[in-house]
Parts: C-alpha cells; structure tokens; sequence
C-alpha cells in the first residue's frame, strides 16, 4: 500500500491592503489569513514591491504594527517572487498601472488566489481579471471560507 501525501496548500498571491490590516489588527480574517500562512495552511506568495508599500505604509500610518509584520517575514514561511518589468508594463494595459504588479506577482507566483481589500481597481475588475488571467480576486474572509 502506498502511503498518501498531505494535500498542498492552497497558494495565494497575498495584496497589501491584507497584509496591512492583518499587521494592524490582532483579530479578522486579514490575520487569521495571515497566521494559516504560519501554520501551512496557506502558501502565501508575497513581493518585494508589496513587502516595502506594506512596511512604507505601516511606517507611516501604524508603526505599532510593523514588529508583526517583521516578525512574520522573518518567519520565513512566505514564498518572495518578482514578476518580471515586462509581465507588470503588459499588465498595465488592462489593469491600473499602482495595480499592476499585483496581478504580475500573482500569475508569476502562480497563485489561483489573490486575496485583497482593495475594491476601487482590484476587487471592481475581478470578473475580467479572472477571465483574462484564471486568478480569483476575493476577501481573505473568501479565502478562509474555502479552504474550510
């Protein structure tokens, strides 16, 4: 008999509006997102571009939660991707152009999953985004929901 691997994780591509409010809040679906990324649960998929926007931003706005979200990065559970200028200018076509590295660092990462809180450009162009590049923009609430 042959032995049954684990399930993979789900991979997500996370935005910084959820690293920003899961850093700031000790409670919500923004950090229980966050924390099954620390449990294995979630192979979480971040960027250069959106580390920095997200510690530029907590910096500026909440430097109470920067030791989190520091501590999280050091935990080396997260995966670092870099899309490619390219893949972010071809994305800025269709995308707005503070948008685009986002859906560049989720189909260079991969990830089925984008979870964010920016509903303005992202989440308002979910349906053309997921038609156009098979990446699902949803609530980390969403995300959670799924995974069970």
């Amino acid at each position: 008999m042959g032995s049954t691997l684990p399930p993979r994780p789900t991979r997500v591509f996370v935005d910084t509006s959820v690293l920003f409010a899961g850093s700031l809040s000790g409670s919500g679906f923004a950090r229980d997102l966050i924390l099954a990324g620390s449990r294995g649960t979630l192979d979480i998929v971040l960027s250069q571009f959106g580390i920095l926007k997200t510690r530029r931003n907590l910096a500026r706005k909440a430097p109470q939660a920067v030791p989190f979200f520091e501590a999280f990065l050091a935990s080396e559970l997260v995966r670092l991707i870099d899309p490619p200028a390219a893949l972010v200018r071809q994305m800025a076509t269709t995308i707005a152009l503070k948008d685009a590295p986002v859906i560049a660092g989720a189909i260079q990462a991969g990830a089925p999953s984008l979870p964010t809180y920016e509903r303005k450009h992202l989440l308002a162009q979910a349906a053309m985004i997921q038609d156009e590049y098979r990446i699902i923009l949803e609530t980390p609430e969403a995300v959670l929901k799924r995974i069970g």
